[in-house]
């Protein structure tokens, strides 16, 4: 059983693996869209993601980067309650909207709310969904500022020197930003095959995590895994009766083009399962808001 690296060292299996900027959303996109392929009741959704997804990639492509802290310290070198949040997440925002649209509602109406946000409304709703205040959140227009947040994050993290990043004090938080996952990986193929690397929901960044463990308690004793009958083994939930957490383990082993954010919107039926079965959720998509 393979245990979490305390290194990047070259010649070891690395720790973290930052996010490639260069394609990750029209790869997301791609997946998304075959997805919805097979998918009857999610279909209008998946495809609906799937152009958020591919704006998202447009958008990346032409943003500023943003300034990166000049010492790390030990701690998450873009911490969400610390790395000062920049006007180029707005820019990002404002130029998903315009590729929003207009004769589709609601698209119409968030398209025309963000284009007469003010600076301050936008800050605010990124505070509300960095600290996942859902209560006091437009639900409606939270995927999208998630989005805008996400291209901001994960263009910073694709810079970052991954030699420099250790494990978080806690070991189920992104190292790079502080953020919860969205799923687990197991990788297949190169060094790396049949390792579990946690997903952050954020900017993207993979990192090593113990398999047949618990990613919040630690316990080992038990943890089960459940699918849905009839679904492709390639996506189950891996719970802890201690804790009573799960998160998502995806298999690229059973299905090497599985995408964690893509994945995890197709198999919402599995998270229905596991609320019936007394579990909570460990981490969140920010593309599906919870209540949204």
């Amino acid at each position: 059983m393979e245990a979490a690296l305390p290194t990047n060292s070259k010649t070891e299996i690395p720790f973290i693996r930052l996010p490639s900027s260069q394609n990750l959303f029209s790869y997301r996109a791609v997946r998304l869209r075959q997805l919805a392929q097979s998918h009857s009741s999610l279909a209008a959704y998946l495809r609906l993601m799937a152009n958020l997804a591919g704006v998202q990639q447009t958008v990346s492509e032409s943003t500023f980067l943003a300034r990166l802290p000049d010492s790390y310290n030990g701690q998450p070198p873009l911490e969400v309650s610390s790395w000062r949040l920049e006007s180029i997440w707005r820019e990002n925002l404002r130029a998903i909207a315009e590729r929003l649209d207009p004769d589709v509602e609601p698209l119409s109406a968030i398209r025309k709310r963000i284009q007469q946000a003010a600076d301050e409304e936008m800050e605010t709703w990124a505070d509300r969904l960095l600290a996942a205040d859902f209560d006091h959140m437009d639900l409606g227009i939270a995927p999208f500022v998630a989005a805008a947040l996400q291209v901001h994050w994960t263009a910073a993290a694709a810079r970052l020197d991954a030699e420099r990043i250790g494990p978080a004090r806690t070991g189920y938080l992104c190292p790079v930003c502080g953020s919860l996952p969205v799923a687990s990986v197991l990788q297949a193929g190169g060094p790396a095959q049949g390792l579990r690397y946690l997903c952050c929901g954020l900017c993207a960044s993979e990192w090593n995590r113990p398999r047949i463990h618990c990613i919040h308690c630690g316990s080992a004793k038990d943890v089960a895994y459940f699918g849905l009958e009839g679904a492709s083994e390639a996506v189950r939930a891996e719970a802890c009766a201690d804790c009573k957490t799960y998160v998502k383990i995806m298999n690229r082993e059973k299905d090497p083009q599985v995408d964690s954010f893509a994945d995890d919107l197709a198999t919402l039926s599995l998270d229905i399962l596991m609320a019936e079965e007394g579990y909570r959720r460990l981490g969140f998509n920010p593309l599906l808001i919870p209540g949204d």
